[in-house]
């Protein structure tokens, strides 16, 4: 009789039988069982001796085995083995913490579409300690990425945020750059030119933006670059012209260069050119206390010698209360409508004497010179506080070429009424060669010479700035117009 065939029936025995019987009766199953099967088995046979001493070598290998190997898991990658990890434990962890690592400057858990398994394995100790999988290669292997909200413009994407929440407030921090609320200012809509949506997107983690980073890229606007070949006579300032562009945006795409670099036919150079990628619409009306500026009135004298003046009264400006409408784009107005004005105090006119043969011009104060330069500074000084008006060419409201337009002709120049009119005419001037009197342009809502001043010395102009602070003086050093400089010009 085969000894498997033994333990099976006894094993089979006692799983029917022995379940049924009290401690007697098994007793005496038992004592059956040893005279009717185990006294009949061969213990000296061949078989038995061969299954018993196989059953020690299997068990003194197993022993062997469990003794000299250690339990691993293999992570395995969609279905490719990478590495291996004390316990399944152990590789979920250091998975979480990937994922965590990368997630976290965000607030938020990285995900991966990765098919992530393990297999329980046994290995030498050596094998593991060579293929143990470091959190540096599993992070080099696994695929990640972030659930994030793309803000968008026309189809655009601007930048991609953690949460919705946080590309709403984007938007309405953009809004707030431009729109300036105020008891004086009364906003009744803000929208944006371009269709903005926001939506759900997955994203490398570099690809996600915080709240200020995402700001700052909106306000710097779309960069896009090119490529221009010079022509024979160009010049930095003709490249920016022929290009809308500003030179000192020529200069920055080319770095290195300045206004004083030769450019050699033939030579090629970038051209960078910035956009924005929204366009804050905003309407409103405006209410506020605004100067009337005096105006200067000569009388002949006959007791003066030629030539000679005399101030016989001090002007003064008055002042007025006024309510306009505007619109204005990223700032900058392009429409501005007068609904009322109340005189507050009305000014008082500035009376000079002037002597036979000598012509006073309307722009003409002793204290400022009797030479055209200082006659158009001081006169357009005198200005200070007229409002903002837009297509304004009159002391009741100018807009900003209206305004040069005024004061030139005080010193009988004649200008046309329009911003890139006036800097397709005049001698070009340096920026370092600026002298009193010189008109000088920038690029500001619009491409081009888009806003014009009157430089008035010492790194200042005085202009129709906009509709809340009307005629004013600004300076070069300001950041808003050093970026948007465009050139300068001269009249005789």
């Amino acid at each position: 009789m085969h000894f498997s065939s033994v333990l099976s029936r006894l094993k089979g025995m006692v799983t029917r039988q022995i379940k049924h019987f009290n401690g007697i009766q098994k007793k005496k199953l038992i004592q059956q069982f040893y005279h009717n099967t185990l006294r009949k088995i061969s213990w000296k046979s061949q078989q038995v001796i061969c299954c018993a001493s196989l059953t020690i070598i299997l068990t003194g290998v197993l022993t062997y085995y469990l003794s000299t190997t250690t339990s691993a898991a293999a992570v395995m990658i969609n279905g490719q083995q990478i590495g291996l990890v004390r316990n399944v434990n152990t590789g979920q962890d250091l998975v979480a913490t990937i994922l965590q690592k990368h997630g976290k400057p965000f607030g938020l858990i990285a995900q991966t579409h990765d098919q992530i398994t393990y297999e329980k394995v046994r290995v030498i100790p050596a094998v593991f300690l060579e293929s143990t999988l470091s959190e540096e290669k599993l992070e080099d292997k696994l695929s990640y990425y972030l659930d994030g909200y793309k803000l968008e413009a026309d189809g655009s994407i601007m930048a991609v945020l953690p949460s919705k929440e946080d590309a709403d407030k984007v938007l309405k921090e953009y809004e707030n750059y431009y729109v300036k609320q105020s008891a004086e200012n009364k906003v009744t809509s803000v929208n944006f030119a371009e269709k903005v949506s926001v939506e759900a997107i997955e994203v490398q983690p570099d690809q996600m933006k915080q709240i200020d980073q995402a700001l700052k890229v909106l306000l710097d606007g779309k960069i896009m670059t090119k490529d221009y070949t010079v022509l024979s006579n160009d010049s930095w300032w003709l490249i920016a012209r022929k290009n809308n562009m500003l030179t000192d945006e020529v200069l920055a795409g080319n770095p290195g260069a300045t206004k004083d670099t030769k450019l050699q036919p033939g030579q090629i150079i970038k051209l960078v050119n910035t956009t924005p990628y929204l366009t804050v619409v905003c309407q409103g009306t405006y209410s506020g206390p605004e100067t009337i500026p005096y105006d200067i009135v000569t009388k002949a004298d006959n007791h003066l010698g030629i030539g000679q003046t005399k101030v016989l009264k001090e002007g003064s400006n008055g002042s007025k209360l006024v309510t306009y409408s505007y619109v204005q784009k990223n700032g900058i107005d392009v429409t501005k409508q007068v609904l009322d004005e109340k005189i507050l105090q009305p000014p008082v006119d500035q009376v000079i004497a002037k002597g036979p043969g000598s012509r006073v011009n309307v722009a003409f104060v002793t204290s400022r010179g009797s030479n055209g330069t200082s006659s158009i500074v001081g006169r357009a000084l005198s200005l200070q506080g007229t409002p903002y008006v837009y297509g304004g060419t009159t002391s009741r409201g100018f807009d900003c070429s209206g305004f040069t337009k005024y004061v030139l002709a005080g010193s009988g120049i004649t200008l046309p009424h329009s911003s890139y009119a006036q800097f397709s005419s005049g001698a070009a001037v340096s920026k370092n060669d600026l002298q009193p009197g010189d008109l000088v342009f920038f690029s500001t809502y619009a491409k081009g010479a888009s806003h014009v001043g009157i430089y008035t010395g010492g790194g200042r102009f005085v202009h129709a700035s906009n509709p809340s602070s009307g005629i004013k003086t600004s300076s070069f050093s300001d950041s808003f117009y050093s970026s948007r400089y465009l050139g300068a010009r001269r009249y005789n």
